[in-house]
């Protein structure tokens, strides 16, 4: 067999079809709830902790998803750490839900306006089956919003299925054999799940999709900001194969690398599909042979810790697979790779060893050959070892021969997940939506009256051209324009201007694209917890002109971390109090004083030095343009008496 060479595709010719799901978290409060969007810091200690088993159930439809099936047989238990300042009875699964976030029903309608979608008449919430523990109830509630959009593009029009409002998921905290521990400050934050049809035929086509549609999110100003708050799944599929879809796409930039891998590991699979059929191998059947005693002494680290664990060494044959496990579907992962990945997901195995690649990982060519002669292998024939317990290699058994059977199917359906490189490896099987899902029966269904048309049209929100214009009259320079106009905080920022007319716009702005960021970097606030309303409330402060700027950022940092008002906050730091008791006059001669032969020396060039001094001693209490003009005066006349200007 030939591998498949990444940098030669021809998408047409392989008939590359892609759609695209895409997730944006809203920055409203959660979904059906009054508890704020707002994220723990890890390693926060809960206020509570629940434990949960959860079990399939039937769909509207009589139907069991297999995911949730295949969940179930794992036998978790689901640790929750539960938040007070973000958590209720709602999230905990104890507490019926409450109507639709109306801020976030709205955003989906302004999106849906935006695609030129379809809004259906009615909409019913429906429980959509997920039992991997990243619900507490076992299931997520969505509902459908609109249908039937579209987007223009260069290479042609791509259609909009549908877009739906649902909750997002609880966050993974960490995973074991026998225990997920989930964090539910994110479970219940609205997600606008848009999904894209399958109208994109070359990787680069998908990335224009993904990064237009995330500005369509981004100018509603409710788009939600920083790693994972946007989450893009792709579906990808070529001529003689099935649909898979890939989830975990954050990076923008890497979509085209990881389809261009997905479609080498789909066209390696229909190379192995061949090869089988040139073969005439029509099944796998396998049969383990207990081969512990082989390697009573070796060297493996790997396996010695197996075996001084209890574990034993099972071997399968692999009748005509020589070369063919061994054989790569994506850069550095194989065919023994695909099998492996799909173990970890379904047993309590971390892989798996096979022929191709032995001897190797301190297997030595004795054990080789000694495994061999007991499997009765032939030229042609390949192995797999695993390590494992008696009780468990029924089941690790049947995981690779069904495995094994598929490559003869070629491109199984499946859901996959990204690595950090841009490969997939096997998650869980391809979920059918009928089977998930089955009516809500705690909320009534939301009916789009004219009442609820009519607000989402007053919010519609500038385009970019009309943002860059708007922006060009508050005096932003071009720089700042540019990442204004898709900056989460636009729609903010403009209501911030509106309602307070005496701000300096480009502080603002800076305020927002800069010192928020670095702030967030220095640890002194979670960006995430900061929402629009408390940017609004904080600018709409009658006296913000008189904080001094070297204060502002004490006064914010000290408003979000505590739940004082901002006249609270001010007093508390005295800001106006200390400034009124500021005599600069003074000061400032108490500085000239104590720098004299300095500013003789200096002349005109001390007035940086004299800022500096009289800011450091008035603990920046003083506002910048003032100061400059005590600093100016002051030493013009020290100047002037010492006879040092020149008339």
């Amino acid at each position: 067999m030939n591998k498949i060479n990444i940098d030669a595709i021809d998408y047409k010719e392989v008939g590359l079809c892609c759609g695209l799901e895409l997730h944006q978290q809203l920055d409203t409060g959660k979904l059906f709830c009054k508890c704020k969007s707002k994220m723990i810091k890890d390693g926060t200690k809960p206020d509570r902790i629940i434990k949960r088993k959860l079990r399939p159930v039937y769909s509207e439809s009589g139907e069991l998803d297999l995911t949730a099936v295949s969940e179930h047989k794992k036998d978790k238990t689901y640790v929750y750490y539960f938040y007070n300042d973000c958590n209720c009875l709602v999230e905990a699964d104890c507490q019926p839900p409450i109507r639709t976030n109306p801020d976030a029903l709205r955003t989906a309608i302004i999106v849906s306006n935006l695609t030129n979608s379809k809004l259906v008449d009615k909409s019913i919430i429906m429980r959509k089956q997920v039992i991997d523990g990243s619900n507490v109830s076992g299931f997520q509630r969505t509902t459908m919003i609109s249908t039937d959009g579209y987007l223009d593009f260069d290479f042609g029009k791509v259609r909009i299925d549908k877009i739906l409002l649902e909750e997002d998921s609880a966050r993974a905290i960490e995973k074991t054999e026998t225990e997920s521990i989930y964090s539910l400050d994110r479970l219940g934050i609205p997600l606008i799940e848009l999904v894209v049809w399958h109208d994109m035929h070359t990787p680069e086509d998908v990335k224009t999709v993904a990064r237009n549609i995330g500005q369509i999110f981004r100018i509603t100003g409710k788009a939600k900001r920083g790693l994972g708050s946007i989450r893009q799944d792709i579906n990808v599929s070529i001529k003689n194969g099935n649909r898979t879809e890939i989830k975990g796409c954050q990076e923008l930039d890497l979509i085209p690398e990881i389809i261009r891998r997905e479609i080498q590991r789909q066209l390696s699979l229909l190379e192995v599909k061949k090869e089988l059929e040139k073969k005439n191998i029509k099944n796998f059947t396998l049969k383990e042979k207990n081969l512990s005693d082989i390697f009573k002494n070796t060297e493996s680290k790997a396996v010695r810790s197996s075996l001084d664990s209890k574990k034993q060494i099972f071997g399968f044959l692999i009748p005509n697979m020589k070369g063919m496990i061994g054989y790569e579907v994506q850069p550095n992962r194989r065919v023994g790779t695909e099998i492996s990945s799909i173990l970890k997901v379904k047993t309590t195995l971390k892989g798996l060893f096979h022929s191709d690649e032995l001897p190797n990982y301190g297997i030595t060519q004795n054990e080789v050959n000694g495994v061999k002669q007991r499997l009765n292998l032939k030229e042609n024939d390949a192995f797999i070892l695993v390590m494992c317990t008696k009780e468990e290699i029924e089941n690790v058994k049947q995981v690779i021969e069904d495995r094994l059977n598929q490559l003869l199917i070629g491109i199984p359906k499946e859901t996959r997940i990204v690595t950090p490189e841009g490969n997939t490896e096997y998650q869980r099987p391809l979920s059918i939506g009928g089977a998930r899902m089955y009516p809500e029966t705690d909320l009534l269904p939301i009916y789009f009256t004219k009442e609820i048309l009519d607000n989402a049209k007053k919010e519609m929100p500038l385009s970019v051209e009309e943002r860059k214009k708007l922006y060009s009259t508050f005096g932003l320079s071009n720089q700042l324009i540019e990442k204004m106009v898709l900056d989460n905080y636009a729609v903010t920022f403009e209501k911030i201007i509106k309602v307070n007319k005496n701000l300096n716009p480009t502080q603002v702005a800076v305020f927002m694209l800069e010192d928020l960021i670095t702030w967030a970097r220095e640890g002194s606030i979670i960006i995430d917890n900061v929402f629009a309303e408390d940017l609004i409330y904080f600018f709409s402060y009658e006296k913000f002109n008189e904080i001094p700027k070297t204060k502002i950022k004490e006064v914010f940092i000290d408003f979000m971390n505590s739940e004082k008002s901002i006249e609270d906050v001010i007093d508390d730091l005295k800001i106006f109090s200390k400034m009124e008791s500021l005599d600069l006059e003074k000061i400032m001669d108490e500085i000239i004083e104590e720098n004299k032969e300095k500013i003789i020396q200096l002349q005109d060039r001390a007035q940086s030095l004299l800022m500096g001094r009289l800011m450091a001693k008035t603990n920046g209490l003083v506002d910048g343009s003032k100061a400059n003009e005590v600093v100016k005066s002051k030493l013009k006349n020290f100047l002037e008496k010492q006879k040092l200007i020149k008339h």
